[in-house]
């Protein structure tokens, strides 16, 4: 199934790199954010396919059943992994991703002040 964007990757190095290189008003801390960050997607992408998803299952099952410091450090690593990657590809995403990615680390950081409180 083809985008209708035609500039937007399905690889992360490649939509972090298009994001960086189309965007003329991005600031220096993003410009920096970018660079440092190239590296790291390109390791990324070279995963399997499932290993992310399967990780990010994982920490989030972990945060959800574990004692709580172990919970909270687990739910910190998916909030900050979610908010590195919804900051990377903010600036080429449409409104609906936007509100998707804002809904995930909503609801990783729900779930950190549920376990905090007792009601999980």
């Amino acid at each position: 199934m083809a985008s209708s964007n035609p500039r937007r990757s399905g690889n992360p190095a490649t939509r972090a790199t298009a994001a960086h290189s189309s965007a003329a008003s991005t600031s220096a801390g993003r410009s920096t954010l970018h660079d440092r960050s190239r590296v790291m997607l390109a390791r990324l992408a070279s995963l399997p396919t499932l290993v992310i998803p399967a990780a990010m299952l994982g920490l989030m099952l972990l945060g959800l059943s574990a004692p709580l410091p172990i919970a909270l450090a687990a739910l910190a690593l998916v909030t900050v992994f979610v908010g590195w990657l919804a900051l990377l590809s903010w600036p080429v995403l449409d409104l609906k991703g936007k509100f998707v990615r804002g809904l995930m680390i909503g609801l990783v950081i729900g779930s950190g002040v549920a376990r905090v409180n007792g009601w999980l």
